[in-house]
């Protein structure tokens, strides 16, 4: 899963880096105006709170020593910000989390990761400046997550794969970088997921719900 992650997160920085490129080649006079094109990345560090049938997992892993569910989040954006929309970008993007190993029970892990990729926004509501002051963000995106448990004693591995949508809102706060368009970025993100199962041992469909909240710093250049 890391690879895929990895492999999707280059695609898009590829595919942007080249368009952007080709717009700036395209469009190129004197005068050599800035697209109003932004890219932003970010890492983080948060923690996943289970409901449903993760939720009883989770309660049964607790009782068995089991640790929190926590570890850490990335994501990769790009937003177009033309000055007339006062503030606000609208982009594309990918964000997920890699959980920590969280060990317990009988030399046992469980780990739950998870990614999706979306559209979103983020306003800087009061300067009217994008990349700039405080800023309001949400987007919505489609995405795998991987359940997966660690039999340490056996050495063998039990899988439980689901797909779904994932749903953020957050606040953050730009700094500029002196006599640049860049800014360090700090943002405090709350997830809610709803992805569909298939449980080993179980015909029906199962829905995982999760909730992550996490506080994010990066660069939008």
């Amino acid at each position: 899963m890391k690879y895929l992650i990895l492999t999707l997160a280059v695609s898009i920085s590829c595919f942007f880096a080249q368009f952007v490129n080709a717009q700036i080649s395209a469009n190129e006079q004197p005068s050599k105006k800035k697209l109003p094109i932004y890219g932003a990345v970010n890492v983080g560090y948060g923690n996943t709170f289970f409901r449903g049938y993760l939720g009883e997992i989770e309660t049964i892993n607790d009782n068995r020593g089991f640790g929190r569910n926590d570890g850490y989040s990335f994501s990769t954006f790009y937003y177009w910000a033309p000055k007339a929309f006062l503030g606000l970008g609208i982009g594309t993007g990918l964000k997920g989390m890699l959980a920590r190993p969280n060990k317990g029970g009988d030399n046992e892990t469980y780990s739950y990761n998870y990614y999706n990729v979306g559209i979103g926004i983020k306003d800087y509501f009061l300067t009217k400046r994008f990349n700039e002051g405080f800023a309001f963000k949400a987007s919505v995106g489609y995405g795998p997550a991987n359940e997966r448990m660690k039999f340490g004693n056996t050495d063998t591995y039990e899988f439980q794969n689901a797909n779904g949508f994932t749903y953020l809102g957050g606040f953050g706060y730009a700094i500029p970088f002196k006599n640049s368009n860049a800014a360090f970025n700090i943002d405090l993100d709350y997830e809610y997921s709803s992805k569909n199962a298939k449980i080993t041992g179980n015909p029906n469909t199962v829905k995982f719900i999760t909730h992550h909240v996490s506080l994010n710093v990066g660069i939008i250049f």
